[in-house]
């Protein structure tokens, strides 16, 4: 099942949720080098975020696109589709997701349940 985010919905929580980070250091993890394409946008703001506040940024789309999904346990980079990287996360009812951020916020989610 793939369903769609609107950008109006996960630009202001990436942006909230990155506000909030206390007193980044420069030794936050860099982003994969095996990228064809830099992130920009929103997809950029996401990634760069501590996986507590990116794991709730998914949570919210995750549920926004109507699949049920109480916590997101883990979240991992993955290949999307060729050249298009994004995540997958795991919720904690054996849900996983593949999510791709793009530059404008929109949320592309496909879910797959057991």
């Amino acid at each position: 099942m793939k369903t769609m985010m609107s950008g109006w919905a996960m630009i202001p929580a990436a942006l909230a949720l990155a506000s909030c980070g206390g007193g980044g250091g420069e030794d936050q993890a860099a982003a994969p080098v095996n990228r064809s394409m830099p992130e920009t946008g929103a997809a950029a703001q996401v990634a760069q975020l501590d996986e507590g506040l990116r794991n709730g940024v998914f949570e919210k789309a995750i549920r926004d696109s109507g699949t049920a999904c109480p916590s997101v346990t883990d979240s991992q980079r993955a290949d999307i589709r060729p050249g298009v990287r994004g995540w997958k996360a795991q919720c904690n009812n054996g849900s996983a997701h593949l999510i791709e951020i793009t530059p404008d916020g929109t949320a592309n989610v496909t879910s797959r349940t057991d």
